[in-house]
């Protein structure tokens, strides 16, 4: 019996937000030592990238869209539209990746300095 394309997508989704929690809980712990070893700079870079992460588990839908265009697929208009409309799940996304790029500019400027 071959599963429901409804249910394909579930496990999908389910196997994008498990990467992307573990992604961010590694990038976290990347971030607290770098911190530990006094290097600012990479520790507010890996917690800028923990921030990105933690704001993409509710973005299935445009993580969807942009993979299916980088394999070169083309993506139906359905999948367009889900991609398209803004996730009214998690309203803290756009905060939390907002935080992230922060962090990452910050980083970016320091090592421009010279911090570690």
């Amino acid at each position: 019996m071959k599963p429901s394309p409804a249910s394909e997508d579930e496990r999908r989704e389910r196997l994008w937000r498990n990467a992307f929690y573990g992604f961010s809980a590694l990038m976290a712990a990347f971030a607290l030592v770098d911190l530990d070893a006094g290097r600012l700079a990479g520790a507010m870079g890996n917690a800028g990238v923990c921030c990105l992460m933690l704001s993409l588990i509710n973005q299935f839908p445009a993580v969807k869209q942009i993979v299916g265009t980088a394999a070169k697929r083309r993506p139906s208009e359905e999948s367009r539209r889900e991609g398209a409309k803004p996730s009214s799940d998690g309203p803290w996304t756009d905060r939390l990746a907002g935080v992230g790029w922060t962090l990452l500019l910050a980083s970016l400027i320091l090592r421009a300095f010279g911090a570690d």
